[in-house]
């Protein structure tokens, strides 16, 4: 069973995985001394380069819980900039299944800069890209142009629609150019093909 290390006055405690809630971590910072040790614990654990990145994030949210903190509270306590305090916290948002499969992961290629990139997806999309990273098919910065490449699509105004309806699907394409070819169109399909294979390996 997982467990979770949790700074406690002058010792930690192990509380089980099943048990680790917010509501039982903060009961757990009862005191100013509490949060002097867990900060204290953040700092230390900060410069750990083989700490999984949701221990620092979720000692973050117990510090800024316990104490009532805003972002920049945070920030000014722990030394670190407002933003790489809100990019750690933001990997809480990500998917209940990504975190669990984050939390557990043992290939060591789940990197902060993977968890920060994987927060532009949908879920759905967050959760079939997992297995490609820790197969070694993502670096950070290739996911990260990914993601730059689907805000850029998302913002785009030159989209360009195409339905197609086969025995079993209804398959609508959107372009992101005015000039919408047949070859582009076979090009797209060939990628989507790639990519429903590479997943079917998982």
């Amino acid at each position: 069973m997982r467990t979770h290390q949790v700074a406690l006055g002058q010792t930690a405690r192990l509380v089980p995985d099943l048990l680790f809630t917010p509501e039982c971590a903060l009961a757990l910072v009862r005191t100013p001394r509490d949060s002097e040790i867990l900060l204290q614990q953040i700092v230390e654990n900060w410069q750990r380069s083989d700490l999984n990145p949701f221990e620092l994030a979720d000692s973050l949210a117990i510090l800024r819980d316990s104490n009532g903190y805003s972002q920049q509270q945070l920030a000014e306590t722990t030394g670190k900039s407002k933003g790489e305090i809100s990019k750690l916290l933001s990997i809480l948002d990500l998917s209940p299944e990504v975190q669990d499969v984050a939390r557990s992961d043992t290939t060591g290629r789940l990197s902060k800069r993977h968890l920060y990139a994987l927060r532009s997806f949908p879920a759905v999309r967050q959760l079939r890209l997992v297995p490609s990273i820790q197969a070694g098919r993502h670096t950070a910065e290739s996911l990260e142009k990914l993601a730059d490449a689907g805000k850029s699509f998302a913002r785009s105004s030159n989209l360009q629609y195409r339905t197609f309806r086969t025995k079993t699907a209804d398959v609508r394409m959107i372009f992101r150019t005015t000039d919408v070819t047949p070859e582009l169109i076979l090009q797209a399909l060939r990628e989507v093909r790639q990519q429903v294979t590479e997943d079917a390996q998982h």
